[in-house]
């Protein structure tokens, strides 16, 4: 995670001063705003929560340097990390329309990239790519901690992570930047031929993730920032995001 941040300060540099407007902690994803109107959302860590999930910091994260929150996404408190990725997310924007030659979107799905017959590991659970996935292969296989009841699916707990060493194909949710498993996640992936990161929350930056074996990093741009923090304070979801105020984005390495 580190790599990240360091990465991206170096892109935005000392030149790139935008404070934090708002931020908004949802109970399905938390929301950044940031004084020139870019926006970021990351995943609310709700289900890993053990205790209450107050910060010392509230009523005081409005104002502060946007760069210095980001290293919120360090944080062992997972509601700060959220706050911290999502800040990522927004400067990632910024990063994006900075250098438009050197960040060039791609058209492609997720679902472009499965062949027939690949083994296809998620972790995480996503549900609405499960109908086109199941299209293509029947040997898909979810990491998830949830109970879910889909016969299409091998469902697998978090532990057998060895799954991702024999997969063609490798989904990684976004998520994965909050609750800091996604080093353990890339560690053990042995010959994919894809490996995604993917969702809301992975709309950063991609080329520490391409150096890193990842092979297309798919997020989402916020088109309307106040709709944004609107939604996700009134627990909307992806699904809620994309049909008011957010775009799908792709950057598939080796087009950037």
């Amino acid at each position: 995670m580190k790599d990240l941040l360091d990465y991206l300060r170096s892109e935005l540099n000392s030149e790139v001063s935008e404070v934090v407007a708002e931020v908004r902690i949802g109970l399905v994803y938390t929301g950044v705003l940031l004084s020139g109107g870019h926006a970021g959302v990351a995943y609310t860590p709700t289900r890993e929560l053990s205790e209450c999930p107050v910060l010392a910091s509230a009523g005081n994260i409005a104002g502060k340097s946007a760069q210095n929150l980001m290293g919120m996404a360090l944080s062992p408190n997972l509601v700060e990390a959220a706050v911290g990725i999502a800040a990522v997310n927004a400067l990632s924007q910024i990063a994006f329309e900075r250098n438009p030659e050197k960040y060039v979107f791609s058209s492609t799905d997720v679902s472009d990239l499965i062949q027939p017959k690949d083994k296809v590991a998620m972790v995480g659970y996503f549900g609405p790519l499960i109908p086109k996935i199941s299209e293509k292969t029947s040997e898909l296989y979810v990491l998830e901690k949830r109970k879910i009841d889909d016969d299409r699916i091998k469902f697998l707990s978090p532990s057998e992570i060895s799954v991702l060493s024999f997969s063609n194909v490798v989904l990684i949710s976004g998520s994965t930047l909050v609750n800091k498993t996604v080093n353990k996640i890339l560690e053990n992936i042995a010959n994919a031929r894809e490996v995604v990161l993917l969702g809301p929350t992975a709309s950063v930056t991609p080329q520490p993730f391409f150096d890193r074996g990842v092979t297309a990093v798919m997020g989402v741009k916020i088109t309307d920032s106040e709709k944004m923090l609107k939604v996700i304070g009134e627990a909307g979801g992806t699904r809620q995001l994309l049909s008011t105020c957010a775009k799908k984005t792709a950057l598939v390495r080796g087009s950037t």
